[in-house]
């Protein structure tokens, strides 16, 4: 176990070698959705109605219901081979004869819900694309990192067969690569620099895997045998606690890399749904202490405690099988406004239009023998909170290109970045623009970041 919790430390810091512009990222331009689309690479075209948005359905449930099962899998036989290395080398010891056998009935389940996991999301994915007959199956699976990744976990799945048959070092290894093929799989490579988000997800993964597999390993002997139930426990809760540290900060951090604000942990389903499983990561800690405390004193599990904290497991890989595949980026509409008049128009556009940081630019038009505005001033006021000061957007000279083009007039480009509009609601622009002769246009605009 301390081999395993070294190479996990040892990673996580070898990670902070990369140079700064390799591991951190923009998460806003990095998340959009056209940069993490297999399709992209492999240049399918969706067909007619694959943009249609669908209602909650039974597909949709059944959609989630493999997510979970695979996620089950998963951490559980992930987590018997890699405990496999605390076990007795002994073959006729009876706590091995317990691995082995339930490592059997996991690497079946695994490879069942592997193939499943993969045929469900292909052709989730291929539904709407022209051109679905197995060679662009086999296209998306090898020519898309996402499709490498789940060919990898296929093929690490047929693997674990003959694995489980070697010795405990190998084990070892092939749970640290299926931990490594999952961990390319994710929200976390849409970032546009993400070897530092990935490496995160990889120790986030593997200490998962390492806490399922110990627990489940804890009731299965206490179930079958006490004496070794207690033997047990004292090695995993002095591990358990290390792996909740691991599973905190490599996930605090990888949030960090993906949202550009904190708010966006509260105006999201994707925040939602971390929040809760930080709150019940808390519970798993507290369950932890108690189960920690009898070991300690050489006591019995509680049988309670340990149906607690697996249900609590339970609830958490539930929870995880669904905001891994939401967006953790809020669903806006960016703005869009122009008008039109005798001696002046504008463009203004605020984007991704939600709550934390966004981009504005603002185009202006004035009659040549004006030239450029003498200023320019926008203010964004919080309509359902008008005690709130303003917000100043402070402009520089942008170089936007000229998209449109007025005979008589000049177009002048402004752009700010990171505007922090602080909640979700209707907000009001005040747009002020003077020009060389002193005259001041004032315009309001009202529109909506939710």
């Amino acid at each position: 176990m301390a081999i395993i919790m070294l190479v996990l430390i040892l990673t996580a810091f070898a990670s902070l070698l990369l140079p700064p512009h390799q591991a951190f990222a923009q998460p806003i331009a990095g998340l959009e959705a056209a940069s993490f689309d297999p399709h992209e690479h492999v240049g399918h075209n969706p067909s007619e109605g694959a943009g249609s948005k669908e209602g909650f359905s039974v597909q949709q449930v059944l959609f989630f219901t493999v997510r979970a099962v695979y996620y089950f899998a998963f951490m559980l036989a992930a987590g018997l081979m890699l405990w496999s290395i605390a076990l007795p080398e002994d073959a006729n010891n009876d706590s091995r004869k317990l691995v082995d056998k339930w490592g059997i009935y996991a690497l079946r389940g695994l490879l069942l819900a592997v193939l499943l996991f993969v045929f469900v999301h292909v052709s989730h994915l291929m539904k709407g694309y022209d051109g679905s007959s197995p060679n662009e199956w086999i296209r998306l699976l090898t020519e898309t990192a996402t499709g490498k990744s789940w060919a990898a976990l296929i093929v690490l799945s047929l693997l674990g067969f003959a694995v489980l048959r070697l010795q405990d070092s190998f084990k070892l290894i092939w749970a640290l690569l299926l931990a490594a093929a999952e961990s390319f799989n994710g929200h976390v490579n849409a970032l546009p620099n993400n070897t530092l988000a990935i490496v995160l997800d990889f120790i986030h993964i593997a200490s998962s895997a390492l806490w399922a597999g110990g627990l489940l390993l804890l009731l299965l002997f206490w179930r079958a045998d006490r004496k070794e139930a207690v033997r047990f426990s004292e090695r995993f809760t002095k591990i358990a606690w290390l792996t909740i540290l691991l599973l905190t900060a490599s996930g605090t951090w990888m949030t960090v890399l993906l949202l550009p604000t904190w708010r966006y942990l509260l105006y999201t389903s994707w925040g939602i749904m971390l929040l809760t499983k930080a709150g019940l990561i808390l519970l798993i800690a507290c369950v932890g202490f108690l189960l920690h405390r009898r070991a300690r004193q050489r006591k019995l599990p509680s049988g309670r405690l340990l149906k607690l904290d697996g249900l609590l497991m339970g609830i958490v890989l539930l929870i995880v099988s669904i905001f891994t595949y939401v967006s953790p980026v809020p669903v806006t509409e960016p703005l869009s406004f122009h008008k039109m008049g005798e001696k002046l128009h504008f463009t203004i556009n605020i984007t991704p239009n939600g709550p934390g940081p966004n981009h504005v630019t603002l185009k202006v038009w004035l009659p040549e023998q004006l030239g450029a505005p003498a200023s320019v001033r926008l203010l964004l006021r919080d309509a359902d909170r008008p005690q709130r000061a303003a917000i100043e957007v402070p402009f520089r000279s942008g170089s936007g290109g000229y998209y449109s083009s007025f005979p008589g007039f000049i177009e002048t480009d402004y752009v700010s970045d990171n505007v922090e509009l602080r909640a979700r609601g209707g907000w009001t622009a005040e747009l002020f623009i003077t020009d060389i002769t002193g005259t001041e246009t004032k315009q309001l605009i009202a529109f909506r970041n939710d």
